[in-house]
């Protein structure tokens, strides 16, 4: 049965790596109904040198974020470069193949929403525009402010044609922003340095790797206890604005 959804830390050791047939791949389930995320789907992918197979998913839009290797996708009848902070998104019932060149593996973040198989997930009002926006480099993205010493650059969302939620890279240097909540379910994905999820009362460590999810109406904030900045990786559902939230005294 689905957990009663609030929030929970997910390390990667509670997870086991599932081989990908037809490739030199593997994939980790993080984040879905296991810890009562009704809108999204987060798993992390290992690729060694090759080509995948040709991929698709027929309902969910997928964002992508490549953390190690290099490589290449083809998508929309185009190739494009992958490094580190390179995210994809990939519209439903589109095809694509990976390609890693090698040494190294190449490691990527995918989430969809809705989960294959569910209901629709809640979509943004804005209107897609009629050509997708496949692939979006961190660098290019300008950084706003998420208040004192928090900022994020967003990725993907429906500017890009992603109506079902928002992809960000959020980056929180030695602060603890006051607890709040959010209308939207998270995912997250702690891409470097360490520290603390408070939710719901509740003290949660994690390191690099580990997988945070948040559900929405809950009181939570997060804490950077290391040396250096907090990077994370962020996906939420309904699609908005990284920087909305109330005050856990507002609800």
């Amino acid at each position: 049965m689905p957990t009663s959804p609030t929030g929970r830390l997910i390390a990667t050791s509670e997870r086991g790596e599932a081989d990908l047939p037809g490739s030199n791949g593997w994939v980790r389930v993080l984040v879905d109904h296991r810890v009562g995320c009704r809108n999204l789907v987060q798993r992390e992918f290992r690729f060694g040198p090759g080509r995948t197979p040709e991929l698709r998913n027929d309902r969910s839009d997928e964002a992508m974020y490549v953390m190690e290797g290099l490589g290449t996708v083809d998508l929309g009848g185009a190739s494009y470069e992958l490094a580190p902070g390179t995210a994809v998104f990939v519209p439903p019932a589109a095809s694509y193949v990976l390609e890693n060149p090698g040494p190294h593996d190449l490691r990527l973040v995918s989430v969809l929403s809705p989960p294959p198989g569910s209901a629709a997930a809640p979509r943004h009002g804005v209107p897609a525009p009629h050509e997708p926006t496949h692939v979006v480099r961190e660098e290019d993205q300008p950084a706003l402010p998420a208040g004192d010493d928090r900022e994020f650059r967003v990725l993907v969302d429906p500017r890009v044609g992603c109506p079902t939620m928002t992809q960000f890279v959020g980056y929180i240097d030695r602060s603890q922003a006051p607890p709040h909540v959010h209308a939207y379910e998270e995912a997250v994905y702690v891409l470097e340095g360490e520290g603390v999820a408070h939710v719901d009362g509740t003290d949660l460590p994690f390191g690099r790797g580990a997988a945070i999810f948040l559900a929405s109406g809950h009181p939570h904030n997060l804490e950077n206890t290391g040396r250096e900045v907090l990077k994370l990786l962020g996906v939420f559902s309904p699609a908005g604005s990284p920087a909305a939230k109330e005050t856990a005294e507002s609800i």
